[in-house]
């Protein structure tokens, strides 16, 4: 009887001990919990039941563990196996050591980079301030060069001693300056003008900028005119400085204004 016993106890052993030493060397069985992965590999199809998670199993990049979504928690293994894809990030939860990409940063902006609305100003004012920019963009006051004198002039910034010959003085201009945000680049397409010119004023202007230290002008315009001038090679990562100038005068005493809205638009990146 008694050796009867021993057998049976000793057969019952047997089985417990398969049940926790079966090797998934297929690479496609769920683990139950009590299988131990002796591959190294992830498993083919997603871990069936919770609790059961090898913590040598490594999630793959685009895979959330089905327990992970319909269990409400990370299964064993998970907390640094598992890194979010910048495209396809966990449903249920987003890996501490694997931020998530995606956002816009402070420097992706198109638009109205500055915006000067003259409509207050008595003309002869030393300068005037931007009315509106871009975030994080500081644009510097709308003032005249020192060889012009001020003249009065309702709802603009007006001067006269604007040169008789072509082309420009590169001494008399209007002028205003636009620094991007740190670490960004500034990039200039268009300034919106409202100019007009007196009898004697000068009969034709353009834009120059720092960008190439003022050697290219845009194409000229008329001294009375609401021109949209395209900026070529206005880009850069320091300050730069935009000139309008006038020019073909018939006198001295000839006035040339900038009235109603300045508008500079470009982008930064």
């Amino acid at each position: 009887m008694y050796p009867r016993t021993f057998a049976l106890a000793a057969f019952a052993l047997g089985i417990a001990a398969c049940a926790t030493s079966v090797d998934d060397t297929d690479g496609s069985d769920p683990d139950s919990g009590g299988v131990v992965d002796t591959d190294g590999s992830a498993d083919g199809g997603s871990d069936a039941t919770y609790g059961g998670h090898d913590s040598s199993l490594a999630d793959g990049a685009s895979n959330a563990d089905s327990a992970n979504t319909a269990d409400g928690f990370p299964p064993p293994g998970d907390a640094s196996a598992h890194l979010d894809s910048a495209a396809s990030p966990d449903s249920a939860s987003h890996d501490a050591s694997s931020a998530d990409t995606g956002s816009t940063g402070p420097c992706a902006f198109t638009g109205a980079i500055a915006t000067f609305t003259l409509t207050s100003q008595a003309g002869d004012e030393a300068s005037a301030s931007v009315s509106s920019s871009a975030t994080g963009v500081t644009v510097a006051p709308l003032t005249r060069s020192t060889g012009l004198t001020p003249v009065s002039g309702a709802g603009s910034i007006n001067s006269s001693g604007w040169p008789t010959t072509t082309p420009a003085d590169p001494g008399k201009y209007y002028t205003f300056t636009v620094t991007p945000p740190t670490g960004c680049t500034l990039t200039l397409t268009t300034l919106a003008l409202d100019v007009k010119a007196s009898g004697a004023g000068p009969a034709t202007g353009d834009v120059a900028t720092s960008a190439d230290a003022f050697a290219e002008h845009t194409t000229s315009f008329a001294g009375t005119s609401t021109p949209n001038v395209t900026l070529s090679g206005a880009t850069g990562t320091s300050p730069i400085e935009i000139r309008v100038y006038g020019y073909g005068a018939t006198s001295a005493a000839g006035t040339f204004r900038i009235l109603g809205t300045l508008t500079l638009s470009g982008s930064t990146s």
